[in-house]
């Protein structure tokens, strides 16, 4: 009987331990709610002059508590590049969030931050060297590549323009063109058979067809002084020259001296805090504009002298630096060299012109 006894036991235990366990007598339920989750900020920083990304800034928040009273304030630097990232700030909260740089307040902006919310702001415009790809075709009568240098680009391939073999090479190469966001013609490159004919060289009209399929499908140029025959060519009716436009050079009369040039393009002046400023003509023979295509923009204008033979000519307020849209790219054109006339003041130029290229 005992024997019985201890089997119906043994039974019962079997049966609870396979019919119970610790669920069977804690009901599981969602938990606890999670506490709220800090977020964070982060953006970037360009310099007030919108040349560069501004590295050593300060960026703050001030955290303020129910009743109003401030009890901490985040303090963030920018780093090489202009960012920074402020972290641990409690969500459900606006924050106001100021920039310094030295002793001045460069900007402020509030941000909503929800719960857990990485807050991410939108770039600033601002001009970086870094981010652009750019091929220099050299000449004899300009240096875009020394002025490039000082303006912080760090690489850029140099196309021999005084080699017929690597400029037609480059300019054959359509797909490979458009892997620049920016190609810079010094003048003084060859021309002859490469741009134009002349007597009996023949130039390939795929060239300059290749030029301008870059152009259309995105890219841009800027060509100076010398180089006007590739603008020339290529688009004759936006820009009108002094002198034939049907023959090779017939612009190249242009006279030395010193023009006090207006800033015309109010953009512009804007961005250099100036209305005038001096352009150099070093050398007789750059290419003068009469006038120009309503599609194009004149930056830079003022008045010039050229010489025909013994003759000399002036025209009042004309264009000296210019730029037009064709297709989804843009070309610019300056009559005078940019490396002679590399100031600061002209660098500026160059940062404006290339930022709204």
């Amino acid at each position: 009987m005992l024997r019985s006894v201890s089997q119906a036991s043994l039974l019962l235990t079997a049966i609870l331990g396979v019919g119970c366990n610790e669920a069977s007598f804690f009901v599981k339920g969602e938990g606890e709610p999670a506490g709220p989750r800090d977020g964070s900020i982060s953006g970037r920083v360009c310099d007030p002059s919108g040349r560069t990304w501004l590295s050593d800034a300060t960026v703050y928040t001030h955290l303020i508590d129910a009743s109003g009273s401030l009890y901490d304030t985040k303090i963030v630097f920018t780093d090489r590049d202009g960012k920074w990232i402020i972290e641990a700030l409690p969500p459900e909260v606006t924050y106001d969030v100021y920039v310094q740089y030295g002793d001045d307040v460069i900007d402020m902006f509030s941000v909503d931050v929800a719960d857990g919310a990485n807050v991410l702001l939108e770039e600033p415009d601002c001009f970086d060297p870094l981010a652009l790809d750019v091929a220099v075709v050299t000449g004899d009568y300009d240096s875009f590549d020394s002025v490039l240098d000082n303006m912080g680009f760090a690489n850029y391939k140099l196309v021999d323009g005084l080699d017929n073999t690597a400029l037609t090479g480059f300019l054959g190469d359509v797909e490979g063109m458009k892997a620049y966001d920016i190609i810079f013609f010094n003048g003084g490159h060859i021309e002859e058979g490469v741009i134009y004919g002349l007597d009996d060289v023949t130039a390939d009209p795929a060239l300059m067809m290749n030029v301008q399929e870059y152009v259309n499908g995105g890219g841009a140029i800027y060509a100076s002084d010398w180089a006007y025959d590739v603008v020339e060519t290529a688009w004759p009716d936006r820009i009108d020259f002094v002198g034939d436009d049907e023959s090779p050079d017939a612009a190249q009369v242009g006279e030395y001296g010193v023009v006090q040039a207006t800033v015309a393009d109010a953009a512009l002046a804007e961005w250099l805090d100036a209305s005038t400023m001096s352009i150099e003509y070093d050398l007789p023979v750059w290419p003068p504009i009469e006038t120009v295509d309503p599609s194009v923009t004149a930056h830079l204008r003022g008045g010039v002298t050229y010489r025909v033979g013994t003759e000399t000519y002036s025209l009042a307020d004309v264009p000296l630096l210019v730029s037009f849209t064709s297709g989804e790219g843009k070309v610019v054109f300056s009559t005078f060299r940019v490396a002679k006339n590399g100031s600061s003041e002209m660098l500026q130029v160059l940062q404006y012109i290339m930022y709204n290229i």
